[in-house]
């Protein structure tokens, strides 16, 4: 049990203004919570989104949202010739994160706007849609357009992202955790091999992606056992991980 941090101070000024036209220091900081399947990221989220500092979860609004996904989902219609020779399933699924990628930059805008919280904090984020990519397409070792935009969504991200949160535990917690809750999963019936092969290839998208996204100090991180930790314990440390960028200490 415990957590690892990357301390590197992000350099702000020498970023690119991320999700439209206002500075770098005047936006909320973008923090995403990643992990495999039973790590705690859910209960994470919520503990943290009690404190009136952070907005905890970004949804796209399909209303407000309409047409812009419509144009990206155009955009986005050579790389279909590239997953359908994966299959339907793979298609539709493969297509749906390229344009959440697309489309989650206006999403975090708009709820930065309407919102005075310092952080906006992500649980099905960039990460997990690149992972899910890398998992399930393979994006990330293909060929031609599919990896051309896998890897130019990964470089784009790098500006857009302040921090990440890696949750994980033993395969054994993990197992447990996910055999236990009320909550779907495709793994919960599988043998204790099945869910370790389906973790570790979780596990290993991350390290290839999280490895790419720090790189150059460009986003930081932290690593969170989240074995026995209670989540409100987890939550006052991240916190204090945050206002080491900057996040402004309570009263």
């Amino acid at each position: 049990m415990g957590m690892s941090v990357n301390r590197t101070p992000l350099s702000r000024s020498a970023r690119p203004a991320p999700l439209g036209s206002e500075p770098r220091r005047s936006r909320p900081l973008i923090v995403e919570i990643v992990g495999p399947a039973g790590a705690g990221k859910t209960a994470l989220l919520r503990a943290l989104g009690r404190d009136p500092r952070v907005h905890a979860g970004v949804r796209i609004d399909r209303v407000r949202q309409f047409w812009e996904m419509v144009v990206h989902g155009t955009t986005i219609l050579p790389i279909a010739l590239a997953l359908l020779n994966q299959g339907w399933q793979r298609l539709w699924y493969g297509l749906l994160h390229f344009v959440r990628l697309r489309t989650l930059p206006r999403a975090i805008a708009l709820a930065a706007a309407g919102a005075e919280a310092e952080v906006i904090l992500l649980d099905e984020g960039p990460v997990f849609s690149l992972a899910r990519l890398s998992v399930f397409q393979q994006a990330n070792q293909s060929e031609g357009r599919l990896a051309d935009a896998w890897h130019g969504e990964l470089d784009r991200w790098s500006g857009l992202l302040d921090f990440v949160v890696w949750t994980d535990a033993p395969d054994a917690v993990l197992a447990e955790r996910i055999r236990s809750r009320l909550k779907r999963h495709q793994i919960k019936g599988g043998s204790d091999a099945e869910v370790a092969v389906f973790l570790e290839r979780y596990r290993q998208a991350y390290r290839e992606i999280l490895g790419s996204l720090t790189t150059g100090n460009r986003v930081g991180m932290v690593h969170l056992d989240t074995t026995g930790l209670a989540v409100d314990v987890a939550a006052a440390r991240l916190l204090a991980e945050l206002e080491h960028l900057g996040l402004r200490r309570r009263a």
